[in-house]
């Protein structure tokens, strides 16, 4: 394949050019994408530059992957040379290598999802006495978004808490961490200070989703290209930025030829994807803001105009009943294979709102599955387990895993025993899991003496039988027979085992270190995991970077879009649906409901009133509200 094969002119010109810093802003469908995969091609076939001369940066790991499989299906080896990477996992590689300059706790050691969950914002919470968790978790988003955020138009800047900082910073001096989120913060500001020095960078940078990276983000791109006076290629929409509650901003791509000189804004204008009604109905919600970037979304020529509906129902249970009717319609009348139908909700608490329309997809015997966090079956209790034990078989001395091995196991080591332990390792001075040794070979220091000693010497020995199954089995083979050993539910040991086969085939890892490094930064709970041969159930963000013959959007109503999001955060909402409205092909239905009760009751915004109302972001729209249940009716039994 040649690197223009069956691109449109305008794709072609946008591919092509050099010469200064662009920005590719293209709507849903429009291949930007592809044009920047092409882009890559064009450099490698057509300039003669050497693939290691381009960086391929992206948001998320299912774009990283696309778009590495897309360019080796065409240069074969030559593509091993151009480093295709979310931007984490090339701020985490760095890190790694010029680690010992940075002031990080040594060895690196990247905290996990739920060890932020339950340890770090919990402790935190317990350390500043705040009142609600929610508190914690905002700080350290702020925390990750970079404590003194770039002069943006809509971004207040924010300086740190110096109280947070203070009780963060002791935290993670007796636990030895890193957060995920502060990965592109530190990197930013090691460039900064001039503590590192990248002994080679890409002459070529390209980035995708633009528009989903935050200040911090954007000023570690545009620190690492100024410096290596790298010519810098974009591709973004800012009708698409969903990632507020990362701090990420549309301003960002908006203001690019404002930041980067010389620099050329380029489109791509035709949608490929959308039926020209679906685009219609986009169209008219992404317009709704009027700061948003000056740009034309036309259906192709061809195009058909799809089929919208948006519907209206008394309750949920009718609206789930409606659903499943609808989808076995697809199925048997229109040909619809169950893995091209989607049903997005906007969150799902406690699977409030998928349930009800999975009972009701089971009753019409059609495949269902409710999408969820890949890594969840790692939260799970004996999951944990088995992660921990991994984790001191890599390293004796990792704190976190000692932390959390005494906190998940029946032990008689609870709460306050475990604070008592966190409060003499600071005060002395000492890392968590070299403390454990001082807390038991020191007497009448702690109360609970024997309990601890009696549990640092069971999970040694546990830590030491796993570890010899390793040594004779290796990572690949060892580690289905240590989830054997080590997870004691049957249903959890098959989750598991398919999400490390899932790894495996994706990273081939030959050391636990790379192994877990695979985890942080590959598999976040951003990423969807679609079943095949399925209708899929997911919340809006995980559906971004997807399309689909027919997509449902439940529960359309002003209490969920934009819910209880103020001031610029309502924006967000709004593009959120406008994202939703894009995946769908051929087929789209909207749905709201009259009143939510039941459980549904107690969700959305004025939790505890069953009335509902339409979206704000629909209301007048080019599309009139139907009765649902008797739209149902006119189809075919």
């Amino acid at each position: 394949m040649k690197w223009d094969d069956n691109l449109t002119e305008t794709q072609k010109q946008a591919a092509t050019h050099t010469g200064s810093h662009a920005c590719l802003l293209a709507g849903p469908g429009t291949g930007k994408t592809l044009v920047l995969t092409r882009r890559a091609l064009y450099f490698v076939q057509e300039q003669g530059v050497s693939p290691e001369e381009i960086l391929v940066l992206t948001f998320t790991r299912a774009a990283a992957q696309e778009l590495r499989q897309r360019i080796a299906s065409v240069l074969g080896d030559k593509a091993l040379g151009i480093t295709v990477s979310t931007l984490h996992s090339f701020a985490l590689r760095t890190i790694l290598e010029y680690g010992p300059r940075m002031k990080l706790p040594q060895p690196i050691r990247i905290a996990d999802d739920w060890e932020e969950r339950n340890i770090i914002e919990e402790d935190l919470k317990a350390i500043l006495d705040l009142k609600d968790i929610r508190e914690t978790r905002s700080l350290l988003e702020q925390l990750s978004a970079n404590w003194e955020q770039l002069t943006m138009d809509g971004i207040e800047q924010r300086l740190p808490d110096p109280r947070f900082y203070g009780a963060w910073h002791e935290h993670r001096e007796v636990f030895g961490y890193t957060l995920r989120g502060e990965l592109v913060y530190q990197l930013e500001n090691a460039l900064q200070e001039g503590s590192i020095q990248i002994d080679h960078f890409p002459k070529y940078v390209l980035v995708d989703e633009y528009q989903d990276l935050n200040p911090c983000d954007l000023a570690t791109i545009k620190m690492l290209t100024e410096l290596h006076q790298s010519e810098l290629y974009v591709a973004g929409d800012d009708d698409q930025s969903i990632y507020g509650f990362r701090y990420a901003a549309p301003e960002g791509i908006r203001r690019f030829t404002d930041e980067y000189k010389p620099s050329v804004s380029l489109t791509l204008e035709e949608c490929r994807r959308c039926g020209s009604g679906i685009l219609q109905l986009a169209n008219y919600v992404a317009q709704q803001d009027p700061r948003r970037a000056p740009k034309t979304l036309n259906p192709t020529v061809k195009a058909v105009p799809g089929e919208v509906h948006l519907l209206n129902f008394l309750d949920q249970y009718k609206e789930s009943q409606a659903i499943a009717r609808i989808c076995k319609w697809l199925i048997v009348y229109q040909n619809v294979p169950p893995q091209e139908t989607l049903i997005l909700l906007r969150s799902d608490r406690n699977k409030a709102l998928s349930i009800p329309i999975r009972v009701e997809l089971e009753k019409e015997n059609l495949p269902v599955a409710i999408v969820t966090d890949p890594l969840a079956c790692l939260d799970e209790k004996d999951g944990r387990f088995f992660i921990g034990v991994l984790r001191l078989i890599a390293n004796p001395n990792d704190h976190l895993a000692w932390r959390t091995l005494l906190q998940i196991r029946r032990n008689g080591i609870g709460e306050t025993s475990r604070k008592q332990l966190y409060d003499l390792a600071f005060s002395r001075g000492k890392r968590f899991a070299q403390f454990l040794s001082i807390a038991i070979s020191e007497p009448d220091l702690v109360s609970f003496k024997s309990k601890l000693a009696m549990e640092i010497d069971e999970i040694q020995q546990l830590v030491a039988g796993t570890k010899a199954i390793l040594d004779a089995h290796g990572i690949i083979d060892g580690i289905p027979l240590v989830i054997e050993n080590l997870v004691t539910n049957r249903e959890l040991q098959v989750e598991i085992q398919n999400l490390f086969q899932r790894i495996f085939e994706a990273t081939h890892p030959k050391e636990l270190d790379e192994l877990f490094r695979a985890i942080n930064t590959s598999l976040g709970d951003r990423e969807q995991e679609q079943q095949k041969d399925a209708i899929n159930i997911m919340t809006m963000h995980q559906a971004k970077g997807l399309s689909s013959t027919a997509v449902f959007i439940v529960g359309a109503e002003d209490e969920y879009l934009p819910g209880r999001a103020e001031g610029p955060k309502i924006e967000d909402e709004r593009r959120l649906l406008y994202v939703s409205l894009t995946r769908a092909r051929q087929y789209l239905y909207i749905t709201h409901c009259r009143l939510r009760i039941d459980q549904q009751k107690h969700s959305g915004r004025n939790s505890g009133r069953p009335q509902r109302t339409l979206t704000q972001f629909l209301s007048g729209g080019p599309i009139r509200s139907e009765n649902g249940e008797q739209f149902v009716a006119t189809l075919p039994q």
